[in-house]
């Protein structure tokens, strides 16, 4: 997609320190409110929800193929007290997005934490907010939208990995920990009590409950991006963990009614509960979500976090990864959103992460789920890059793989009939008779590409990561094929 700087944010980044992605600026706070007055997306780009679908404003259908990304002080992790950091997070540079786009992925779930957002109650870090204007920049500069996720591991920093601040842990916390972070702190005590003090809404220690100050801080986010098409929506928060599914339901229906206050059609992703990542499956609502824009956003983790544990996926065996998703597609339904997978992914170091990655992709294109990776970079063996930069080829090619990134119509189908050949079946509607398409097309995956419209050949113009052509038109189902020489 082809996007000008939003002026508003232009105006921010010239007084907010743009280069500033570690935080490194001065850190004043901000007490700014939103608006009362709920925004309307008005910008071509900007993405909308209809029905089950993406959309953008010109009535095309989105696909999103990206992946995580953490940001030092976004994702917050460091303490000021001398406590050592719960784990080291490389800055994301402008050679990071480069790099995202030319691997022709569409779209960052961008980790942030509320921690670093309102460090303490109703003061909203400036520098905070300048780091996400930095990378909503780059995003605009290098074709990718920003999904802004409201983070959390284990509930807090403090106590956990990454998440609430100090003064939002109730009860207070029996001890205050340091990195390096353990995933057994997800079932301490003292973070399950958290977590349940904040699904049943209780008191901050400065008296709001907890929910309407987390929903408060992030109106200010909403505010700050209402106008901004390269921020495709908000998630919620991330794997919740929470025994009454009702809290949880009525958690989301409070946070979206909070953002669509602000912009009333930003996309709102919601979770279900995070035992799904062992159980494959997560209930089938009886009702469908009816709090404005919306999109279900399970994690798949099929084969590495399972209950039985099957030996990180042992077996390569396709087919028993595909009822995760099959059923996946099924909660969607229910809810009656798009659904977009927001975490998948497993251990990169070992020939199998790949083709699992492979696999799970293959199941997106059946159902026409998007989704983003777990993770661009981190220390360990999971991310597309280590922390010491070196990318992982084989998770790149995978990743890179072709898919339509805008249908000017209805998406019907999605094939890969043999590495570097995608076909799509689709179908015009009035509102994008004429209108370009616009597909990934990376030389990571493949070279020499070409494309067809209903088996002949067409021109196409040709970007970093991506292309964009006019099929003739016609009526019916039709299709379009991007074919290349696939790389080794």
């Amino acid at each position: 997609m082809s996007r000008s700087r939003s002026p508003a944010l232009v105006a921010r980044l010239s007084i907010a320190c743009v280069p500033c992605l570690a935080l490194g600026c001065s850190s004043g706070d901000s007490h700014a409110q939103p608006d009362s007055l709920p925004s309307t997306r008005t910008a071509p780009d900007a993405v909308h929800v209809q029905g089950r679908t993406f959309r953008d404003g010109l009535g095309r259908q989105l696909l999103f193929r990206g992946i995580n990304v953490k940001v030092p002080g976004l994702f917050d992790v460091t303490f000021d007290d001398g406590r050592t950091a719960n784990e080291q997070i490389v800055p994301f540079t402008a050679d990071d997005a480069a790099r995202i786009e030319q691997l022709g992925l569409n779209v960052i779930r961008l980790a942030v934490n509320w921690s670093g957002l309102e460090p303490q109650p109703g003061a909203y870090g400036a520098a905070f907010l300048a780091g996400i204007d930095g990378v909503v920049e780059l995003a605009r500069q290098h074709h990718f939208y920003v999904l802004i996720d409201m983070h959390q591991d284990a509930y807090s920093k403090e106590i956990g990995e990454d998440g609430a601040p100090l003064w939002a842990i109730v009860p207070p916390p029996e001890q205050l920990l340091q990195g390096p972070y353990s995933d057994d702190r997800r079932t301490s005590s003292q973070v399950l009590a958290a977590g349940f003090s904040f699904f049943s809404n209780k008191p901050a220690t400065d008296g709001r409950p907890l929910q309407d100050a987390f929903v408060q801080a992030v109106r200010v986010i909403v505010q700050r991006y209402a106008q901004e098409p390269a921020v495709l929506g908000y998630e919620a928060y991330n794997e919740p963990v929470v025994l009454d599914y009702r809290q949880l339901d009525d958690f989301h229906a409070r946070f979206a009614d909070g953002v669509h206050a602000v912009d009333q059609d930003a996309p709102v992703l919601f979770e279900p509960q995070a035992t799904r990542n062992q159980t494959d499956s997560a209930r089938i609502p009886t009702e469908p979500w009816s709090h404005g824009p919306g999109a279900y956003a399970p994690h798949i983790y099929t084969g590495w976090f399972s209950i039985p544990d099957q030996g990180g996926w042992a077996s390569e065996d396709p087919s028993v990864l595909a009822s995760s998703m099959a059923h996946a597609d099924q909660e969607a339904q229910g809810w009656g959103t798009p659904l977009f997978v927001t975490e998948f992914g497993c251990d990169q170091s070992v020939d199998r992460g790949p083709r699992w990655l492979q696999a799970e992709l293959d199941l997106q294109d059946r159902f026409l789920a998007s989704s983003t990776q777990w993770v661009w970079r981190e220390a360990g063996t999971w991310g597309l890059s280590d922390n010491n930069r070196v990318e992982r080829p084989a998770t790149a090619r995978v990743l890179a793989r072709t898919y339509p990134r805008a249908v000017a119509g209805d998406l019907l189908g999605i094939e890969h009939p043999e590495p570097g050949h995608l076909l799509v079946r689709w179908r015009a509607t009035a509102a994008t008779r004429g209108l370009q398409h616009e597909v990934s097309l990376s030389e990571v995956y493949a070279t020499n590409y070409h494309v067809r419209c209903d088996g002949a050949e067409v021109s196409f113009e040709a970007f970093p990561g991506r292309a964009t052509f006019t099929c003739p038109e016609g009526d019916g189902d039709r299709t379009f094929e991007v074919v290349g020489t696939a790389a080794q």
